[in-house]
């Protein structure tokens, strides 16, 4: 289990291939799971007022819109032999991700102090470009785009999964 974390975030530091992954579906099958669990726990303790119900469609409807348009990037370069392996990379380092932010994004809603919550923004702001970068490289490694469209289409897909779990799942 520590070599799959050590590798996942030597991705997220941009030295791996996500070619290096088995292409196997218990791996992505192991890491979508993980994810799930992280991503709920992030939630429940981000937003407190969303349903259990609410947390998991709004994890499931991003999860469904990252890994279709994968897909559909993968199949448009004609390389859909990659999915599994390139959804599992984006899986993993996203996680890893998501455990780097969490404290950040508890610090900006509940710090009472201007320069604490100035430094969690700005933070913020860093981990949101690394993740970016981190996406645009792994669509750079798996679909031969470069990491720049790679990084776009990675902001326009967490864009359309905002937008869709704000308006499918609002909350109060």
């Amino acid at each position: 289990m520590q070599q799959i974390f050590f590798y996942f975030w030597e991705l997220c530091l941009l030295r791996e291939s996500p070619s290096r992954i088995p292409s196997s579906l218990y791996v992505l099958g192991s890491v979508a799971i993980f994810y799930l669990l992280v991503a709920l726990t992030t939630i429940s303790l981000i937003q407190p007022e969303q349903t259990l119900g609410g947390a998991f469609g709004s994890v499931t409807v991003s999860l469904l819109i990252q890994a279709t348009l994968t897909w559909g990037l993968l199949l448009y370069k004609g390389m859909s032999n990659r999915y599994v392996a390139t959804l599992s990379a984006l899986l993993g380092t996203n996680t890893i991700m998501l455990l780097i932010q969490l404290p950040v994004t508890l610090t900006l809603l509940n710090a009472e102090n201007q320069n604490l919550t100035l430094l969690a923004n700005s933070v913020s702001w860093v981990c949101l470009g690394w993740w970016l970068a981190i996406v645009g490289y792994i669509y750079h490694k798996a679909i031969n785009i470069s990491a720049l469209q790679g990084s776009a289409i990675a902001f326009m897909t967490e864009l359309l999964g905002v937008v869709a779990t704000i308006t499918l799942f609002p909350t109060s």
